[in-house]
């Protein structure tokens, strides 16, 4: 990676942490950043540093910097900051943004570990929403069964996500029927909404979606995706069975959860 592809990583940081800020706030912090950026670059090169060495230096700083970052921010939107939901963004933002940093830092060390900016942003994305997802609805139980539910289920929606998306699950990489696996998730978070994200019908919710993750498996036999060469009956099975598991799982956590504290969630049970 070279400076310049490490710069645009810092501004897009930069441009993250100050968003929903003032204007005139926002401009002058990621105008500050991307001059003290362009300067360093230059400073490092007039002195016969190499590009590989800049960027190693322009990491470090950015990962130095991070609290730095968020009290920054935190200065500058401090009728936000005692918002709890600001609070729990701000720090599913820092343990994204460090996450981010596991492959970023392997690609200066492996020519196997190859992102490029789109592949950071979709990470980012998953990441940051499954994050702030956990810790919205987790927050509504004191209930340590209820929020292991919700991260056993917020975990397996993601990690199947992030499967399909990589390597795919059924047939070869891309296959168009993997796309029922956004059924699977439309059932979960259609289910997660009806049942008002109390535990016995998050329970329901999810065994649904165990359901649905099954048929999808189901349907593939049917129609011949074993027969593909990477794709096999084993391979359908195992990795089906493995979501349906962590759906399962989830389920009778939120039904444990429903059996202990019955007034978790929101709103009373039906």
């Amino acid at each position: 990676m070279t400076p310049e592809h490490m710069a645009e990583l810092v501004a897009l940081w930069v441009r993250f942490y100050t968003r929903n800020l003032p204007a005139p706030i926002a401009k002058r912090r990621i105008n500050e950043v991307g001059a003290d950026l362009h300067d360093h670059i230059a400073h490092e090169r007039a002195h016969g540093s190499s590009d590989r060495r800049i960027a190693i230096s322009i990491l470090s700083r950015m990962v130095r910097g991070l609290a730095a970052d968020a009290s920054w921010r935190g200065h500058h939107a401090k009728a936000s900051a005692a918002h709890p939901a600001y609070r729990s963004a701000r720090g599913v933002a820092i343990a994204t943004a460090f996450i981010l940093l596991l492959p970023l830092v392997a690609m200066q060390f492996s020519d196997e570990v190859v992102w490029n900016l789109a592949d950071f942003a979709v990470a980012g994305v998953l990441l940051f929403g499954a994050g702030l997802t956990y810790q919205l609805v987790a927050r509504k139980a004191g209930s340590s069964a209820y929020r292991v539910a919700v991260g056993v289920a917020v975990a397996a929606a993601l990690l199947l996500v992030w499967t399909v998306g990589a390597v795919g699950v059924i047939g070869e990489e891309g296959d168009r029927a993997d796309l029922m696996y956004g059924g699977v998730l439309a059932v979960g978070i259609i289910g997660a909404i009806i049942a008002r994200f109390r535990p016995r019908g998050m329970a329901r919710a999810l065994l649904a979606t165990a359901l649905a993750q099954a048929l999808v498996a189901v349907i593939a036999l049917i129609a011949g995706k074993h027969q593909a060469p990477i794709s096999s009956v084993f391979e359908i099975l195992g990795v089906n069975g493995f979501f349906v598991a962590l759906f399962v799982g989830s389920a009778w956590l939120f039904r444990r959860a429903a059996r202990k504290h019955p007034r978790v969630g929101a709103g009373p049970e039906g």
